[in-house]
This record gives structure tokens, C-alpha cells and sequence, in this order.
């Protein structure tokens, strides 16, 4: 929780104080009464009009320092703000930010208390009371704050945009606290005695006060207001388009027709000042955003949740979040150019060096901008290089150095060219290869064997390791965030679970919606969590059309899984042929069909005799309830059962019964026909039973072959190659009788216990492998279902008294006795594969084998041994049984089993309390709907269930375009479509490319006369000899640039050769 100093309303100055500076205090009112005039008198906006203004503010605010530092016990004071000062400008968007529409909605959402809130601009978080309780909102939670708050955000730091400037709001009316308004104008505020007294002094008398310049200038300009208030109306047309689309119903065809949906547009906004118009339809608002209207209410509520996350909230920006990287758009010509700038700045460096540099990346760009850092943010390199980058590519060196790069290579102007151009230099420096990809950076392949079974923080490890060689220890942590921000994004998402592992097929669509974000906002996916990333994701998947743009951004992840599961082999030059996608597809659907089907079987409820008795008596009989207790003993009166409970007890001893109440209930008319039943239901609750035992035992083998798939490829090929021998953990009987033959003092001695006491000591929760290659080397490992993982463990289990053996047991179960040994009992062994020839297709892949399936076989198994226990729990008994005393009563262990089995069932929901299923997958891999894809679901009256089906390879495949896909652009690239030079091909398909880019642009038309600012669709080739990339580029003073529809701005080198493909392909044929 933030702290922030208590900022509250006070009383006008004290008589006192009124007392000691009359003349002042006369002053103090004649300037309030300007102060708080009515905006009706609207000055307009000039930079004379803000300067009288503020020069008018520097009065009062002298008045209440003053009073602030005579009455040093109090609150500071408001101090009056005339709306016409920069403050009061500023101040006034603020107000027009909170009471924006979407604030407010999603103020009401969240059950916020706007009465009372504290927003610390620079951390972006909102501290509210919601239900009573303070909680604090921030740019990482799943609440949806950093969707509606960007724009709020932005206006808030231009008044406040220091750390720990946070302050209370809503404020006074025409007031606004002392400390904000000395922060803002740069003024101190809590004054030495000895500077109040001196302040005071020169108040009595009648000195003038005077702001210095405002701070901030260009961030607080006229311009920059102006565009915050045009911000604040898009916002508007953004959220009434979002209502608009969340308010739609079916008509009796289950259609919405969004052409007679209309709705305002804001006066402030950009498409009020360029169209003029006060009211469009919904229809024609989304196809001026690029997106096609949905022709149903379902489809409107998936597009509104689809264009409700803000992205441009994420992007890269001039003061931090990264950088979107350019240089894959440099030509060989601005590489050189880009070479020389670079070149000439290192020269002046080294000459200005007190130290010359030495060892690895000595003398290099990188290098030389760490020396121009502070001895403090070099020692918090290591620790953070996201933040180490962020300082390095900022400072007032590397913008320089930045900004004559952008003039040399002619980069558009942008807030954030010069980083762009900086960052292009630093990348080309660290890796030269054009080709660099996850497979080849900087010699390093991200996704070798190796690294299975590897996190995202340990695979980053390991390269920045890589890079120490080539760089240096203190720049390696930099380099390799410089790096992977370029090729594999993934990798730097905030709050990955650590348990999400490369290789699995989790790690695979992960990659892919990071890449989904990528190609719609590149540099954006390093400022969002985990979580963000995957709502996002999974809302573009409900409205991408045709999934084009989903097999682009699944290319690399699935070759990334088919290298990891050894479908396909690796290529040392990172290349891949369709076919060799096509089959890593083939064998991912496959493995996610099998864990798809285990997860419903783990999750089916036992059957039990009950429902397998009932289920017949209303196949019989359906128009009763059975289960009423609607006889009596003919005998006993006070003896009442169900006529479930006679059917189900044998022998049934129909005569035995009657009716409670003939009238309701004829007993007579049942019991004639009671033949129909059948009359063996304890055989038909066994077949089922001994069906739903061979279900468990194949779906716990293959969260066994899962697991297995995900341990790191040498210790995969351990297990592959050796004995493996399953190992049952429990713990030592240590119960102890009296010896009858000791004599006048009996001892106690070892006693033999019950099967019952023994399975009470039985570790039900893990299996142990002994694993002994065929030099003789042993290694063991515990795999634990319920967590989900294989754990290799250190040291001989068998030798230590102190062999850890808590997770192989309920965690509420008494502890091992100290100093007393583990009970170690085979279960079952399973030699090694013979040696046999290498096999193609599924069986390639070590989960898909025949070696893994036998191992899993014995692992299903063991984890159904008990299931006889459970059958005996889930027959139950009828009161007649119960008062018979013909079944014996359930023992302790059956009961001690349920919870296991029963949190297995948890744990594949991901509710385990303080597991590590909490974030965002469950055992199996599958994604779980974050706290706010299950608020929209439940808004949009649909089940969170809905999101776990939602695959992001459904629909993927041969026969819906992934080859095509492929084939069309031959040289497919990080989610972005490069085409090849085949001319029959380019020309066939071009119609289909360019619509797949975002954006409601037409395609470029050579004879057409474009003017400043118009918009386009076309291809731009690098170098002549080079790949047709598609993009959206922008006319900016006689070239284009490339286009950027999430931020709006232009990016990147002039595009030489930009147009038609036909008019590319003219252009390089030889003359």
C-alpha cells in the first residue's frame, strides 16, 4: 500500500494570522474573487493568458505557505486555483477524467467509494475503499484499471509526475491542495523555521511572490492539453461504442442489424473535429476502426470485450516501458549510415575516457553508454534490466546519440524515434545477422534441447550467461533484455509462473498470444503480466476472422513445441518447412485431445450403488421419487425407509413394507411390478465401477506421460534408457503391545498391525522412481499428481532418516516421528526399451511412446490400487443394511482417501489453497479464466467454463489455411507475414494479405494522388533482392512511413520502395 501525505480541506486562515498581515489578507480576498470567477468568462488558452493566471495564483499560495508554516500542527490548506492558470487547466481535465464515462462504469463495477481516493500518478495505482476495505488498483491486477486509465493517467502526471506526488482526490471546488500546487510550480513547502519567519517577514512587507517557470513545459503545454482533451473524447466514443455493443439482443432470427444503432459522437473528440457530425451508427463506427460488424448479440459482446483491453496503454513510450524495435525495416543503407553515426560517437567517447576498455565487449556501444551511468543504477543492472535498459537507451548521452541516428537515417518523427534508433544500433551491434530469430541470437538457440523443461527466468539465465563471454559480466543482463525484446518477447512477461515450462503445450499458446500481442502492439507484451496477456489473447480469439492472423503468430511456437517434443528435428539455421509444421501441429492437437479427456475423467464424481439403483427404479418407474421415505415396518410403525432403500437391500423382503399413505404413495402397485427392476444392482454398480477404475487409471497415466514430457531432455533420456523401478512411500508401524510373558514388570514390545493400520501409514499422494542406467548409476525422483510435477530428488531416499516425505502425504496428517525411517515397498518395475531403429510421426515424440505408455501404465495403477477402498465407500448402505449390520462400517483410511482424491479435483480447477495451480493453468495445462475473464463472462451472463475450451489451435490446420499460410509467405516472421519472390504466388494471393492487416485503410493505388497524413495498405521491400513485407504506412512530408493504429503515430525509415506488388516487381526487374 502506498503511503501518501494526509491532504485535507481546511478552514480559511485564522483570525490571527488575519490579524498579522492585514494588508496581505485584503489582498489574499480580491485575488480569491478572481480566483474562483465562474469558467462561464472562459479565457482561451494561451500561454499569456496561463502566465497573468498563474502570476495571480502565486498570492494566495503565498499566503497559505505562510499559514502553513505558522500553524505547523495543522493540515495544510487548499489553496484557490483560477481554472485560467496552467494548474487550473490541468486541474479541470483531471475533473473531466473522473467523471468520464468509463471511469465511472468501472468505478461501479468495482464498488468504488469515488467519494474518497488517493492517485499516485507515477506508480499508476488508485487507492480506493471498496466494501469497507481500502484496496489499491494497479497497472499489473486483472481488475481493468489499465484499460480505462491511460488517459486519466497521462492528465494526472502532468500535474504530479515525480514519485511520491501521489495526493487525494476529488478536491475542493476552484481549490486544490498547497502540496500539489508547490510541487507543480516547482515551489518548496514545508519551510525550515528559519525560512518561514524570513517568508513571513517579506509578506509583512508587501513583497511580491513569484512561481518560477513552470516545469514540465512541453508535457504542460497549450498543445499538450489540447490533445488530452481530444484523448478524453475519443475515450467517450470508445466506451458509448463498447455499451452500444454490450446492450445488443437477438431478434427473432437471431440477428442485430448495428446500422440502426446510433450513438454521439463527443464534441472533443478527433473524429467531431475531422467529420463535424454529432451522432454516426455503431456499424459505421467500428468499420472506421477496421473491425466488421458482428451480425449477432454473441459475437457484439465477444467484439466488445476484444476492443475493451487498451494496448496502447502498453506500448513503449519517450519515458519508459521499453522500446519497439525498427531495425528489421533498415535497408543495407541505413544499417551503414546508421554504422557510421555510431562509429564517429565511440571515437569521441574513447577520447574523453579516463580509463580505456578492456575485456569482453570492450570498446562497444553498449559498453560505452553503461560507462555514462551512475556507480547506483549500474549495481541495480543485474537485479532489474527491464528498469537497467529503460535508464541506459534514456539518458541524456544515449537520446543524443539517439537523435542524430534518426536525422541520418531520415526516421520518422516520433516521440519515440530517437529510442528506436538507438536501440536499432544496439541490436545490430550485439547480433549483425539479419536472420536473428528465438532459433540463432546471437549464437544462441533459446529453444535447444537443453532448455526443456526450463522456465522463462531460467532460460533468460542461461543466455544472459551466454552473452557474459561476448560483453561482459556487467552489460550481459542488459544485452540479453535488449535481445530478447526484439526475438522472443515471451520470455520477458511480467509474472510468469515459474511452473510454466518450455515444452509443454501451455508454454506453445502462451508464445502465441504473446505474439497476437506483439503483431497488434510490438514492445507492448513486456509491459503486461501473464495474466493480461492471456485474457488478452483470449478475446482475440473469439473475433479473429478466418485465423489467418492466428497461424502467422502460431508459427514459431509450434516449432518451438514440435523441436522441445522431438516431432521435428532442429535445424542449425532456425529453418523450417510447412510440412515439419504441419506435423508439430498434427501431434500437439493430439496430446491436448488425450489431456483434454483425462481432465473430464479426473473430474467425473465417483458412481456410487445409490445413483446406479436409482437411475433404474426410474427407468421403471419414472413418475417416482424413490428416494422419500414413504414406507413403514409392517411391524413397527416408527421404522420408516425409502423404496429405494428395500430395492437396493438384498434380500428385499417386499412383504416386509407398507405405504405411510396409500393414497399418495400406492406401495401395492410398485411392488407388483418390482420384477421389471433388476434384480442384481450390486453387479451393475460393480461393472460400472470397475469402468469408471480403468477411465482413472488411463487419465492418471497420462498426467504421468505429461509430466514426464515437461522434465528437461537428459533427465527425459535417464528415464528413457534405464530400469525404473516404482517405489511405494510410507512410514513405520510403531505400535507396541505389553509382553504377557515378563514377568511382575512387563515391556513393551513390537506388535503386528492390523491391514487397516497399515494403509493409514501408506503415502497415497506420490509415487518414488528409482531410475538405474545401465552403467549402474541410480537417480530417484517423486512424482506428485496433485502438484504436478516430478521432483528429482538428492541423495538414497532408503539412507536418510530425514528424507522429506511431507508431499507424499495429506497435508493434515500426523508428521513422520523424528529419527525413525521411511518404509520403501515396490510396486512394480519396467526394464528398458531394447534397442530399436529411430520411428517417425507421433511416436517420435517421447509422450506419444511406447516406453512412456508402459511407465504410465504402472503409474495409473498404483494411483487406482486403493480404488477398492473407494468402491466400498461408494456402495454405501440403506438404513435396512445399516440396522442389519450386514456391511461393515467405512474405515478411517477410505475417509483419509477422499480428500486426496477429491483435491485432485481441486487442483485440476486450480483452487488449491497456496498451490502452485493459482496461476492461470491447471495440472493438466489448460488455462484458467482470470478474476476478470470471469467477471466479463458472468456480465455477458456466460460460463467461465467456456474459456477453457477455447483452444488456440482450434480451427488450426491444413483445412483451414496453416499451410496455406505458410506457403504463401515462405519466409513467415514473428507473427508478421514476409512474402517471396514468386510472382504467380505474390500476385494470386495479394488481394488476401493485405485485408489480415488491422485497420479500415484501402490498398495503395498507383495512379491515385495521395495528400499529408493519408493511410494506406501496401507492401515495402527492405532491399531489392529482399522479402514483400505487408504493412500500413502513412504519407508524412513526401514519404511513407510505417503506421502504428494503436498509438497513432508514424515509425521506423521512409519506405523507398513501397506500393503494389505488380509495381515492386516492375521496378526490380533488370533493365
Amino acid at each position: 500500500m502506498t503511503n501518501f501525505e494526509g491532504v485535507k480541506a481546511t478552514p480559511s486562515f485564522s483570525n490571527n494570522m488575519a490579524r498579522e498581515l492585514p494588508l496581505v489578507a485584503a489582498r489574499a480576498t480580491n485575488d480569491n474573487a478572481f480566483v474562483t470567477n465562474p469558467p462561464s468568462a472562459k479565457i482561451p488558452d494561451t500561454p499569456e493568458a496561463r502566465a497573468t493566471a498563474d502570476a495571480q495564483l502565486a498570492k494566495p499560495y503565498a499566503i497559505a505557505l505562510a499559514t502553513r508554516s505558522y500553524h505547523t500542527s495543522i493540515s495544510p490548506p487548499d489553496v484557490p486555483v483560477a481554472p485560467e492558470s496552467t494548474l487550473g487547466r490541468w486541474r479541470t481535465q483531471l475533473d473531466s477524467a473522473f467523471k468520464s464515462p468509463g471511469f465511472i462504469s468501472w468505478a461501479k463495477e468495482q464498488g468504488l467509494d469515488t467519494k474518497k481516493l488517493k492517485l499516485d500518478p507515477f506508480l499508476g495505482e488508485l487507492t480506493a475503499i471498496v466494501n469497507g476495505q481500502l484496496q489499491t488498483f494497479s497497472l499489473t491486477d486483472d481488475s481493468g484499471w489499465s484499460d480505462i486509465s491511460r488517459v486519466l493517467l497521462s492528465i494526472a502526471k502532468a500535474i504530479a509526475p515525480m514519485s511520491g506526488q501521489a495526493f487525494d482526490y476529488p478536491w475542493p471546488e476552484g481549490k486544490v491542495p498547497l502540496y500539489t500546487v508547490g510541487r507543480f510550480y516547482g515551489e518548496p513547502v514545508d519551510l525550515s523555521p528559519s525560512q518561514a519567519a524570513s517568508h513571513i517577514k517579506q509578506l509583512k512587507e508587501g513583497r511580491a511572490f513569484e512561481f518560477a517557470p513552470v516545469k514540465q513545459a512541453l508535457q504542460r503545454s497549450v498543445e499538450a492539453l489540447a490533445g488530452h482533451e481530444e484523448a478524453l473524447g475519443n475515450e467517450a466514443n470508445r466506451h458509448a461504442l463498447l455499451a452500444a455493443l454490450r446492450s445488443q439482443v437477438d431478434d427473432a432470427e437471431g440477428k442485430i442489424d448495428l446500422s440502426n444503432v446510433r450513438v454521439a459522437i463527443d464534441p472533443r473528440s478527433s473524429l467531431f473535429l475531422r467529420e463535424q457530425r454529432r451522432e454516426i451508427s455503431v456499424a459505421q463506427l467500428l468499420e472506421e476502426q477496421g473491425q466488421k460488424p458482428p451480425a449477432s448479440s454473441e459475437l457484439a459482446h465477444d467484439l466488445a470485450n476484444a476492443m475493451s483491453f487498451d494496448l496502447a496503454h502498453r506500448v513503449p513510450g519517450a519515458d519508459a516501458g521499453g522500446v519497439r524495435h525498427i531495425v528489421g525495416l533498415l535497408n543495407k543503407t541505413s544499417l551503414r549510415k546508421m554504422k557510421a553515426v555510431v562509429d564517429q560517437w565511440k571515437l569521441a567517447h574513447a577520447s574523453q575516457a579516463a580509463e580505456p576498455q578492456v575485456g569482453a565487449g570492450a570498446g562497444s556501444l553498449l559498453r560505452s553508454l553503461i560507462s555514462t551511468l551512475s556507480a547506483s543504477e549500474k549495481k541495480a543492472i543485474a537485479d532489474n534490466p527491464s528498469w537497467g535498459v529503460d535508464q541506459l537507451i534514456r539518458s541524456p548521452d544515449a537520446q543524443a546519440l539517439g537523435s542524430a541516428i534518426q536525422t541520418r537515417i531520415k526516421l520518422a518523427a516520433s516521440p519515440t524515434g530517437a529510442l528506436e534508433a538507438l536501440t536499432a544500433a544496439l541490436l545490430q551491434e550485439l547480433d549483425p545477422n539479419p536472420e536473428r530469430s528465438r532459433f540463432n541470437v546471437a549464437g544462441y538457440n533459446l529453444y535447444k534441447s537443453e532448455n526443456v523443461g526450463a522456465c522463462a527466468a531460467e532460460i533468460v539465465k542461461r543466455f544472459t550467461a551466454h552473452l557474459e563471454s561476448k560483453v561482459g559480466v556487467e552489460a550481459a543482463p542488459l544485452a540479453a533484455q535488449l535481445l530478447l525484446s526484439a526475438v522472443a518477447p515471451e520470455l520477458l512477461v511480467k509474472n510468469t509462473p515459474a511452473n510454466l515450462v518450455y515444452g509443454s503445450h501451455t508454454w506453445a499458446e502462451f508464445s502465441i498470444a504473446v505474439a497476437l500481442v506483439e503483431h497488434e502492439a510490438p514492445g507492448a507484451s513486456g509491459n503486461m503480466t501473464f495474466s493480461q496477456v492471456m485474457s488478452y489473447a483470449d478475446a482475440q480469439l473469439r473475433i479473429l476472422e478466418g485465423r489467418e492472423a492466428l497461424a502467422a503468430a502460431s508459427t514459431d511456437p509450434l516449432i518451438a513445441w514440435g523441436l522441445a517434443n522431438q516431432v521435428i528435428k532442429c535445424n542449425p539455421k532456425g529453418q523450417y518447412t510447412s510440412e515439419e509444421i504441419e506435423q508439430s501441429l498434427k501431434v500437439l492437437k493430439k496430446q491436448k485431445k488425450e489431456l483434454e479427456w483425462a481432465r473430464v475423467e479426473l473430474m467425473k464424481p465417483t458412481p456410487t450403488r445409490q445413483e446406479a439403483a436409482l437411475a433404474e427404479f426410474k427407468r421403471v418407474f419414472p413418475e417416482v421419487d424413490p428416494t422419500k421415505a414413504t414406507l413403514r415396518s409392517v411391524h413397527e410403525a416408527g421404522y420408516v425407509v425409502s423404496p429405494l432403500d428395500v430395492y437396493m437391500t438384498k434380500p428385499q423382503h417386499l412383504d416386509w413394507w407398507k405405504s405411510r399413505n396409500e393414497k399418495e404413495f400406492s406401495w401395492e402397485q410398485v411392488k407388483a411390478r418390482f420384477s421389471e427392476l433388476d434384480d442384481n444392482i450390486d453387479k451393475k454398480f460393480s461393472d460400472e465401477f470397475e469402468v469408471y477404475t480403468k477411465t482413472q487409471a488411463a487419465a492418471w497415466a497420462i498426467q504421468f506421460k505429461y509430466q514426464v514430457s515437461l522434465l528437461p531432455w537428459v533427465e527425459q533420456e535417464r528415464i528413457k534408457n534405464s530400469e525404473v523401478t516404482f517405489v511405494g512411500v510410507s512410514r513405520p508401524f510403531l505400535g507396541t503391545k505389553l509382553n504377557s510373558r515378563g514377568g511382575l514388570f512387563p515391556e513393551r514390545i513390537p506388535r503386528t498391525p492390523t491391514p487397516h493400520e497399515l494403509k493409514e501409514l501408506d503415502g497415497v499422494c506420490g509415487l518414488l522412481m528409482k531410475v538405474k542406467a545401465a552403467d549402474g548409476k541410480v537417480e530417484y525422483y517423486s512424482y506428485f499428481p496433485g502438484l504436478g510435477k516430478i521432483v528429482k530428488e538428492q541423495g538414497v531416499p532408503e539412507e536418510q532418516s530425514n528424507f522429506d516425505d511431507s508431499k507424499y502425504f495429506p497435508s493434515d496428517s500426523t508428521p513422520r516421528v523424528p529419527g525413525t525411517n521411511n518404509v520403501f515397498t515396490i510396486f512394480d518395475a519396467v526394464d528398458p526399451n531394447p534397442a530399436s531403429p529411430d520411428v517417425a510421426g507421433e511416436e517420435s515424440a517421447p509422450y506419444f511412446s511406447r516406453r512412456t505408455g508402459r511407465l504410465a501404465t504402472v503409474v495409473g495403477k498404483f494411483f487406482t490400487k486403493d480404488y477398492g477402498d473407494l468402491k466400498a465407500r461408494a456402495a454405501g448402505e440403506t438404513i435396512i443394511e445399516k440396522n442389519n449390520r450386514k456391511i461393515k462400517a467405512i474405515n478411517d483410511f477410505i475417509l483419509s482417501l477422499v480428500p486426496f482424491y477429491d483435491g485432485i479435483k481441486d487442483a485440476i480447477k486450480g483452487n488449491v489453497a497456496g498451490s502452485v495451480f493459482n496461476l492461470g493453468f491447471d495440472l493438466l495445462g489448460f488455462f484458467l479464466p482470470g478474476a476478470r475473464a470471469a467477471s466479463r463472462a458472468a456480465k455477458l451472463g456466460k460460463s467461465t467454463g467456456k474459456i477453457l475450451k477455447s483452444s488456440f489451435f482450434a480451427g488450426l490446420g491444413a483445412s483451414t489455411g496453416v499451410t496455406d499460410t505458410i506457403e504463401l509467405p515462405k519466409n513467415l516472421k514473428r507473427g508478421a507475414v514476409a512474402l517471396g519472390q514468386d510472382a504467380r504466388s505474390l500476385q494470386k494471393h495479394a488481394d488476401e494479405v493485405l485485408p489480415r492487416l488491422k485497420g479500415n485503410y484501402g490498398s495503395y493505388e498507383v495512379t491515385r494522388t495521395y495528400k499529408e497524413g493519408d493511410i494506406v495498405k501496401g507492401f515495402y521491400q527492405i532491399e531489392s533482392d529482399g522479402v514483400y513485407k505487408p504493412i500500413v504506412a502513412i504519407l508524412k512530408k513526401g514519404g511513407w512511413y510505417a503506421y502504428s493504429s494503436v498509438t497513432n503515430t508514424p515509425f521506423g525509415p521512409q519506405l523507398v520502395q513501397f506500393g503494389t506488388l505488380s509495381a515492386l516487381q516492375s521496378s526490380n526487374k533488370p533493365k
